[in-house]
């Protein structure tokens, strides 16, 4: 028998932890509820010490399959992409007549990150020990999030988990292009940004106070430009500590806001209201909502728990509330369509496509269409964002340098005109 930690509620409302030791995780839910307690959260000891994950030595040094030892270097969780593979491996085996304990332990010898080869195994001990495949994923949310195991939930109670480990393979990857194209989008203007604060930096620190010096020693009285980016050089130079000191402070204090439900209010609500990226973030939420519904019901999870998933999974607070005040509306009796127009994220052509498809009975079929359209957007709106964010961070970048030049050049324009 395994032994299990437990986190429960009393009928009282007294929450409650402790152990149990039942054959499965599924008998060990039954022997709780028969105690009058709910299950909050249900791990086996073993999971519970690999996330404490012993001593230093143990977590960073360990012998793989061939008796080596090896170092763990960075993370050694699955990126989105070996998920996927992992996935789509799975599916392939289980659909070919592959028992579903062979096919794990399969895959789980040929992962080459030991974190995720060990849970493979794990899930694989939990399963052969009785539980289903949905329970032994549910043990690792950060490989498996909550839609994955919603599908995989889906799969097995109708008997159909092959088809929609391929769909949910379909669904992972093209989330893992638009993360790409986002990361992409957002890079180059980052690296201009550090370019023309480096370029500013070296001006200000190592120009700038060539050209004060010469103008001190001549003893003309300076224009206000001129008179202005020298101070600002001279804080610089003689402050350097005190702005580093100060950066590194509004940094995490702006870390910490931005983790508070205000912050990330804030901070969320402006993305979605700003020029140029303000349009591009709301198409990607729109089809990100209507792919992630679209797989889900057409893999069978019920409206209500695919809303809850896509609220927790949307990344945006802005959108996960209006995702979670949609979900009120249709437990209260609303259709599907009605409540995505309160608001602007949706445009009308969304909410009529749904409304048809709502009438119609093939609301899945309707939300992966819209999600087609939404990708070609997407591609479309970061391609236009980019286009407009090159030139106009040239401009920018371009006046700062320009107007310290001026600035450093206007006492010799005015010298030289003395002089004429």
């Amino acid at each position: 028998m395994a032994k299990y930690l437990y986190r429960a509620k009393a009928r009282n409302g007294q929450l409650k932890n402790g152990e149990i030791s039942a054959v499965n995780k599924v008998a060990a839910k039954a022997s709780l509820a028969n105690k009058g307690l709910k299950v909050i959260n249900l791990t086996t000891q073993d999971d519970s010490e690999s996330k404490t994950g012993g001593n230093f030595i143990t977590r960073m040094v360990y012998r793989d399959k061939n008796g080596g030892i090896q170092i763990r270097l960075g993370s050694q969780l699955p990126t989105t992409r070996e998920l996927a593979l992992f996935t789509k491996q799975f599916s392939l085996m289980i659909e070919n007549g592959i028992p579903m304990l062979q096919a794990l332990q399969m895959l789980g010898d040929q992962q080459r990150k030991q974190d995720f080869a060990e849970i493979i195994m794990k899930v694989n001990r939990s399963i052969e020990a009785g539980s289903t495949l949905t329970d032994s994923l549910e043990s690792y949310p950060m490989v498996f999030d909550a839609l994955y195991v919603a599908m995989t939930k889906a799969g097995e109670a109708s008997g159909r988990l092959d088809v929609i480990l391929k769909q949910l393979v379909t669904y992972i990857e093209k989330a893992a292009k638009l993360k790409a194209q986002v990361k992409a989008a957002m890079a180059y203007p980052m690296i201009i940004v550090v370019v023309a604060v480096g370029v500013v930096t070296l001006l200000l620190v190592f120009v700038v106070p060539t050209f004060a010096k010469q103008f001190t020693e001549g003893g003309q009285e300076l224009p206000y430009l001129t008179a202005l980016v020298i101070d600002m050089s001279n804080f610089l130079v003689n402050r350097w500590m005190e702005i580093i000191g100060s950066l590194i402070v509004g940094f995490f204090s702006l870390r910490y806001w931005a983790k508070t439900i205000p912050g990330k209010r804030t901070i969320d609500t402006n993305i979605l209201k700003a020029p140029i990226i303000g349009d591009v973030m709301t198409k990607i939420a729109v089809g990100r909502f209507c792919s992630t519904m679209s797989t889900m019901m057409s893999s069978g999870v019920a409206i209500i728990e695919a809303l809850n998933i896509c609220a927790a999974s949307s990344g945006n607070v802005r959108i996960e509330e209006f995702v979670l005040n949609v979900r009120d509306e249709i437990s209260k009796g609303s259709t599907f369509a009605d409540p995505l127009g309160n608001g602007s994220l949706f445009p009308k052509m969304v909410i009529s496509m749904v409304a048809v498809g709502e009438s119609t009975g093939t609301l899945d079929e309707t939300l992966k269409k819209v999600t087609d359209i939404y990708d070609e957007e997407v591609d479309t709106a970061i391609a236009a964002m980019m286009s407009m964010i090159e030139p106009l961070m040239i401009v920018v970048i371009g006046g700062i340098v320009g107007f310290i030049v001026i600035a450093m050049y206007l006492p010799i324009f005015g010298l030289a005109g003395a002089v004429g």
